[in-house]
């Protein structure tokens, strides 16, 4: 009995650095979705809260035909081989020392044909693994931004946005990025086709606008300016139609009681002088002044030796 407890304690420690090192690699999370666009650079992260030592290797694998991918690395970083010849000269490692708990490789310039699913392997007995899967897609094109309809006051519009390279899902949005920067309370906005609608637009509505398309590796943008409508009355406050109505009004006003007071002023005076002609300049014609015939008185007066009558 003594000789069985006496075992037990000297076994006891290793078995616990076996449990412990069991429970301690691990690779979180086990799955994973990665979505790249064409020709870039992507990351597939696989990190582990341990260390290798010289009998533990990390490995790649890609299904479905289950080939080696990247370099197998033991313990001491000894680079062994690389037999996936497709990823050869783009994939790598991340760290520059995968066995300190960063085992994630980096792929540059990728294409299509890197759509698959990858396994990473890290080997300490026992092996953990993550799986994830890599999507490559074709990122939307630079989208065309422009206006159906005339954009002025009170009409309705149509903005539309189309990208005509890209894979779906595509979803475009519409923000306003002037002035108030806020989308017209009528504007209707189609996600899926690119367009807003606005009905019945006024002057807030014109300025600048842009529309974002974007899908899961990436986005692309365009803009359009929307003029303010050219219309007079919407310039003008209600005190300034106030003003020129009561102008007119006055100068109409005056008008009148200037020629119905030349013309009474002229019928008054018939005979003497004409309304439209300028005092002072020249006579009235003489057919408007009346002749009478006037008798001056003589004038008698004696000189000395005669005497002179005058008369007219």
């Amino acid at each position: 009995m003594q000789m069985a407890m006496m075992a037990w304690r000297l076994l006891w420690p290793f078995v616990l650095m076996g449990v412990l090192s069991c429970v301690a690699l691990e690779i979180q999370p086990e799955e994973s979705q990665y979505y790249a666009a064409e020709g870039s650079d992507v990351t597939l992260v696989c990190q582990y809260n341990d260390t290798l030592d010289s009998s533990g290797y990390i490995i790649w694998r890609s299904t479905p035909y289950a080939s080696l991918l990247l370099p197998i690395r033991f313990g001491n970083g000894q680079l062994l081989s690389e037999s996936y010849k497709p990823m050869k000269g783009r994939a790598r490692f991340t760290a520059r020392d995968p066995q300190n708990g960063d085992a994630s490789i980096t792929i540059s310039n990728v294409s299509r044909s890197d759509s698959m699913t990858y396994i990473c392997i890290v080997k300490k007995s026992p092996e953990v693994k993550k799986i994830m899967t890599l999507t490559v897609m074709k990122p939307p094109s630079q989208p065309i931004c422009n206006l159906q309809g005339e954009f002025a006051q009170g009409n309705n519009v149509t903005l539309t946005c189309l990208s005509f390279h890209g894979e779906s899902p595509l979803t475009y949005t519409w923000a306003k990025i002037s002035g108030n920067q806020v989308l017209p309370a009528n504007a209707v906005v189609d996600s899926v086709r690119g367009t807003m609608r606005v009905d019945s637009i006024i002057e807030q509505d014109c300025g600048s606008y842009r529309c974002t398309v974007e899908s899961l590796v990436g986005s692309k943008s365009c803009e359009l300016v929307l003029p303010c409508p050219d219309v007079p009355e919407a310039h003008m406050s209600s005190a300034l139609l106030i003003t020129i109505s009561i102008t007119v009004v006055l100068v109409i006003l005056a008008v009148s009681i200037i020629t119905t007071g030349c013309l009474w002023w002229s019928r008054k005076k018939t005979g003497q002088y004409n309304c439209s002609e300028k005092v002072g300049d020249v006579p009235p014609p003489s057919r408007w002044i009346k002749k009478k015939k006037e008798i001056l008185p003589s004038l008698h007066y004696e000189a000395k030796d005669q005497t002179v009558s005058m008369s007219a």
